[in-house]
Order: C-alpha cells, then sequence, then structure tokens
C-alpha cells in the first residue's frame, strides 16, 4: 500500500466516525455537539476528496509514463520536428506581416464643411 492509498484509507475512516458520531450524537438529543461535529466533518470530507484526487492524479501520471516508455528513443526526433515546424511558421508570419491600418475616426462627423471651422467654440 502506497502513502497515498494509506492517506485515503485514513481520512474515509475518519469522515465515516465523524459522520457517525454527529449521527449517534443527533439522536441522542445533543445537538450542540452534533453540530460541532457535522462542521468539523465539511473538513474531513473535504481532506477525503483532495486525497483521492491526489491518488487519481498520481495514477494517470503512471500510466502515462508507463506508455511513453517505448517512444522514448523518438524524443529527439519529435522535438526537432517541433523546432523545424516553429522555424516555419515564424518565417512564413514575417513574410506575411502587413503594417497595421488605423482605424476610422468614428467620432467625427462627416460633413461638407471645411475643417477648420469644426469646433463652433473657437472664436
Amino acid at each position: 500500500m502506497t502513502r497515498l492509498e494509506l492517506r485515503v484509507v485514513i481520512a474515509a475512516v475518519l469522515a465515516a466516525t465523524v459522520v457517525l458520531g454527529a449521527v449517534v450524537c443527533a439522536a441522542y438529543d445533543q445537538a450542540v455537539i452534533a453540530a460541532a461535529l457535522a462542521v468539523y466533518a465539511f473538513g474531513v470530507g473535504a481532506w477525503l476528496y483532495h486525497s483521492v484526487e491526489r491518488l487519481v492524479l498520481a495514477r494517470r501520471i503512471e500510466t502515462v509514463r508507463e506508455a511513453v516508455t517505448p517512444f522514448r528513443p523518438l524524443l529527439p526526433v519529435m522535438a526537432a520536428i517541433m523546432a523545424l515546424t516553429q522555424a516555419m511558421v515564424r518565417s512564413l508570419s514575417d513574410v506575411t506581416d502587413v503594417p497595421p491600418r488605423l482605424p476610422a475616426r468614428r467620432w467625427t462627423a462627416i460633413t461638407r464643411r471645411s475643417h477648420h471651422l469644426d469646433d463652433e467654440f473657437d472664436g
């Protein structure tokens, strides 16, 4: 049993104990203790969820490592192909770069009068 699996087992036993204790306290009319255990159960449940999540993630990483092992000799070849592709994309983007056009000035009114008379408040 790994450390992560042991952590999940401990969290599950602790969560079950806390919930069972809260139910028993509520059955014997000890509402204050039952409420305190219910609040504590939230924390234990969060720890249980976190432990299970870490265990699942560790198993996924282990599965990926086992799947990648046969392809390990191809890693330099894949890196070279990626570098060539990146160089080609960069060279093509340099050729096709077009200088940006300025946006149209939409805030000015289009009229037939002279632009020198745009401001009514100029004396």
